[in-house]
């Protein structure tokens, strides 16, 4: 219901549940009110916001009043703005009695107040900490207004920070006071930004952007709102969080706040390159290399095939797979999709009809259960992970983590399951036995939405927590309370969560069938606080497959058969292939055996990410015409013929699609550096120059600007089809979106599915646990994951200062029973060695990892990478690799090593492509 609150005069309208404070603000009237975020509930504690209300004794507070209709306010009467001159002083002795900071809000109230600094004798506080790469602690700046603390504990739900001591000597600290590095915050920047003194602040400094633009951040599949900050000379000078996302709602994590300075780096690729006679990678106009690009493909156009990249646009995605298919006649295009969530996929595809996430993350906060599987989303998806928190600190919801590995979560869960590496399925199947034999299944759900249970109860109703039990490791009363809790949480529905150590196996297709049936059984989708959610990995890997990135689909998920291929042939003014392509683990394969000749490479590094390194060097090496489009110089870039400057997202404008479904916009802040180009510009000028070569109309590759690439591709595509960049001025829209008056859909399932009717289970043996087991040879368990200050291979991160400080390398994880069984010491020098390659890393001695295992960070430091480790086996129905199981043995090193590139294949051969200097 609107109010009507008169504001020293001016009449505005505010709605049900509005304070005065936000009648104020409205009518474009300042006060100060520096213990109140705008995004925030109110505190009510600084009491610089005081106002007059007609017939109200006092001056209230008007952040904690509550607005009413008729109420009249007055901000500007001599008496108010003097008691309000007096609180402030007071408030501005709380620190050094100064605000000297020219963009915070306390200084902004002090010269509204004609106030130099305060008459009041300061609270001096002394304490000062450095320590963070990131922002600096000043505590004589601070008023104690508890903003930071909100942030960190209600806003975040982290709880590094808090209220010390008592009286004169209250103060903000970390536990035991100790430097805020050496607690558990995870340098989100939340407090810096909420801070109205200064007292936390950027090590950036102060100074005042030119414009702001909002966009996305670049990083993980959460898609967090952010407003990119532009200084002199077109250089980007901050992040700060955008309050009006729909996903992130005013969120960010320290990559997202602090993760963007490679955008600057000195490293970025400003020019197109060209390997020159001698193998040396020289300096070329745009159009030498384009034209070269364009003869090779033309040669070997029966034999060519196309990495996408899920860090670009869906604009960016789209043209190089209509590239790949229009001009070069082949499905053989890919993106990492394959090397993460493949298995979620191709299994949700089967029971469901779609790949993507059935819920909002609005669902997380408001789950009674939220079962987490083989996944950390405080290291890989930190805001998700305060959505959880929140569901757990605020609303009692249980939390069940399933992971080999302790995670931060596991500090927060009601029951950690902790199987043996390799065996989801028998213990997932043992859940579901349970849920069915406790009488725990939804039987209306199963009876009306589903298919061939009978046929799945088969294979199950053997799997007992018992039978399970030996097989895992999991207690067998574990198993049950699982069930119980995932089945019949306390109050609304239960979210399933998992990530890649659930599809990075040789089963990982079947560990995700038996996530789904669980699913199904319990009927936890298609209602509010419910939903099964594969946590997408980089920023557009979902808009990436969405936009046709994958070999067996074109946009929109519509397969490569007849049909489709006509439906978009006739749109595109070409006779399309028909039937699968390649993916990027059988791309390798064929180019190892001579069949894939040429291939051209977005924004990814399979040097980096492939496993077993060595072996996809080999591979590598005997492509004939390779082509890589990237913002670095990096190790897959090295290998190339022609190597292309691309623009970063800061740069371009475009789309992503996060991991909600939830398409929203990218918008350009500054121009590209250099000569790099958007990678849509880049493709389609290389296609309307193939065109040209071959003699056939370049016409479907003109476009003006990226929207047009939306615009065509929503036309095609059913499930974006209502979406426009229009509507999305007004914030992001999740898919499906049929119509341009569909409001976008926040949950899938509630009455179909996209296959029909009912949903189908999908009967799954355990079978052998992983390709490779240990031996005597090879006693140790190793797995694979990522780091919290780093991201995918690191070539985004390795360039950022503070990011590579506080990750400087990589740490192997040892379980202080098998350090101490070879006298490896924390910090040690330690030798890791697999049957294909090894590595020297420092350890971590830590109970993080199961005694028999240990975890590598997947991303390359100090030219350490795990994949140099892994087994390039592939899961038969996805041909992901497994990533997450292979046999090593450890031994101490005395000091840090030569690098290694290989073990037992031998010295890695010397290509004569050398990448050029920086």
């Amino acid at each position: 219901m609107a109010m009507k609150v008169t504001v020293n005069g001016y009449a505005v309208e505010v709605g049900d549940g509005s304070s005065v404070l936000d009648a104020v603000n409205k009518s474009g009237t300042y006060i100060p009110q520096l213990c109140k975020d705008p995004a925030r509930p109110a505190m009510g504690a600084c009491r610089t916001c005081l106002v007059q209300v007609e017939g109200m004794r006092g001056m209230p507070a008007s952040c904690s009043t509550p607005a009413r209709d008729g109420m009249v306010v007055s901000t500007d009467s001599e008496e108010v703005k003097s008691i309000r001159r007096g609180v402030l002083e007071l408030t501005m002795a709380m620190g050094d009695g100064r605000a000297d900071n020219p963009r915070r809000e306390v200084r902004v109230a002090a010269d509204a107040h004609d106030l130099a600094e305060s008459r009041w004798a300061n609270r001096m506080t002394p304490r000062k900490d450095e320590t963070s790469p990131f922002f600096d602690i000043e505590m004589a700046d601070c008023i104690m207004c508890g903003r930071c603390v909100e942030a960190c504990n209600d806003l975040q739900h982290i709880g590094a920070i808090g209220i010390l001591g008592r009286g004169q000597d209250t103060f903000i600290g970390t536990l035991h006071d100790e430097p805020i590095t050496e607690s558990i915050c995870t340098s989100c920047g939340s407090c810096v930004a909420t801070c109205p003194t200064g007292a936390i602040e950027f090590k950036r400094g102060p100074e005042n952007a030119q414009k702001v633009v909002k966009s996305t951040c670049p990083y993980c599949g959460v898609g967090c709102g952010i407003n990119i900050r532009v200084g002199e000379n077109e250089r980007i000078i901050g992040i700060d969080d955008d309050p009006d996302n729909l996903s992130s709602k005013g969120m960010l994590c320290v990559k997202g706040r602090f993760g963007t300075g490679f955008v600057h780096h000195p490293d970025r690729l400003r020019t197109p390159l060209i390997r020159d006679e001698n193998g040396v990678l020289q300096p070329a106009s745009w159009d030498e290399a384009l034209d070269l690009v364009a003869d090779k493909l033309v040669q070997y156009r029966g034999s060519f095939a196309s990495v996408a990249s899920a860090k670009a646009t869906n604009e960016d995605a789209y043209a190089l797979q209509k590239f790949t298919r229009v001009v070069m006649g082949t499905n053989n295009v890919d993106h990492c999709t394959r090397l993460c969530h493949s298995p979620s996929v191709q299994a949700m595809l089967v029971q469901l009809g779609s790949g993507a996430t059935s819920n909002s993350y609005e669902d997380y906060e408001n789950a009674g259960c939220l079962l987490v599987v083989g996944a950390d989303p405080g290291s890989n998806h930190p805001v998700i992970t305060s959505f959880m928190r929140r569901a757990i600190d605020d609303h009692g919801a249980k939390l069940i983590v399933i992971n080999p590995k302790r995670i931060d979560l596991c500090d927060r869960a009601h029951l950690w399951l902790r199987p043996m590496p390799g065996t989801d399925v028998a213990l997932l199947n043992a859940i579901a036995n349970a849920v069915v034999n406790e009488g725990l299944m939804d039987r209306e759900f199963v009876g009306n939405r589903t298919e061939q249970f009978d046929e799945w109860w088969k294979v199950v109703e053997s799997c007992t927590p018992e039978y399970a039990e030996p097989i895992t490791g999991v207690p067998a009363e574990d198993i049950r309370q699982a069930a119980r809790w995932y089945s019949s949480p306390p109050f609304s529905g239960s979210c399933l969560i998992w990530g890649m150590g659930i599809t990075q196996h040789t089963m990982g297709t079947r560990n995700a069938h038996a996530l789904l049936n669980l699913a199904l059984v319990t009927g936890q989708m298609g209602r509010p606080g419910s939903g099964i959610s594969p946590l997408r990995g980089q920023n557009n890997v979902q808009g990436c497959g969405d936009s046709g990135c994958i070999p067996d689909s074109l946009p929109g998920y519509q397969g490569v058969g007849e049909e489709a291929a006509r439906k978009f042939g006739e749109a595109w003014g070409r006779q399309l292939p028909v039937g699968s392509g390649l993916t990027v683990t059988e791309m390798l394969e064929a180019a190892d055996r001579g069949e894939l000749k040429a291939m051209y490479i977005t924004g990814e590094n399979p040097m980096v990410t492939e496993p077993d390194l060595a072996h996809a060097r080999e591979a590598m090496e005997k492509i004939e015409f390779l082509v890589v489009q990237e913002l670095f110089p990096q190790e897959t870039t090295a290998m190339a013929d022609v190597v292309l400057p691309a623009a970063t997202f800061a740069e371009k404008d475009g789309t992503f699609c996060n991991s909600e479904r939830r398409v929203q916009r990218v918008r350009r802040a500054i121009q590209p550096v250099g000569e790099s180009r958007p990678d849509w510009e880049i493709v389609c000028d290389l296609a309307r120059r193939v065109c040209g070569k071959l003699g056939i109309s370049d016409e479907g590759f003109q476009y003006e600007n990226a929207g047009e690439l939306f615009a065509e591709m929503a036309s095609l595509t059913p499930i974006v089809s209502g979406i426009s960049y229009e509507r999305l001025e007004e914030g992001g829209i999740q898919w499906p979106c049929p119509s341009p008056s569909h409001p976008g859909t926040a949950r899938l399932y509630e009455d179909m599915f996209p296959i029909g009717p009912q949903a189908k289970f999908v009967p799954v043996e355990q079978g052998v646990p992983a390709a490779e087991l240990p031996d005597d040879r090879y006693p140790i368990i190793l797995n694979t994951g990522r780091l919290l200050y780093h991201w995918h291979a690191g070539t985004m991160t390795r360039r950022v200062e503070g990011l590579l400080e506080k990750a400087p390398e990589v740490r192997v994880a040892i379980n202080p029973a098998d350090a101490a069984r070879r006298n490896i010491g924390d910090g040690d020098w330690m030798r890791v060695a697999s049957r294909r390659g090894e590595l020297v890393g420092r350890a971590l001695v830590t109970e993080d990892v199961r005694a028999g295992e240990i975890f590598i960070p997947f991303v390359k430091l100090a030219d350490v990478a795990a994949n140099l480790l892994t087994n390039a086996v592939f899961d038969p129905e996805s041909k992901i690799p497994e990533y997450k199981v292979c046999a090593v043995y450890i031994q101490k090193e005395e000091g840090p090593p030569e690098l290694v590139e290989a073990g037992p294949r031998g010295v890695r051969a010397v290509r004569k492509r050398r990448a050029v200097e920086v």
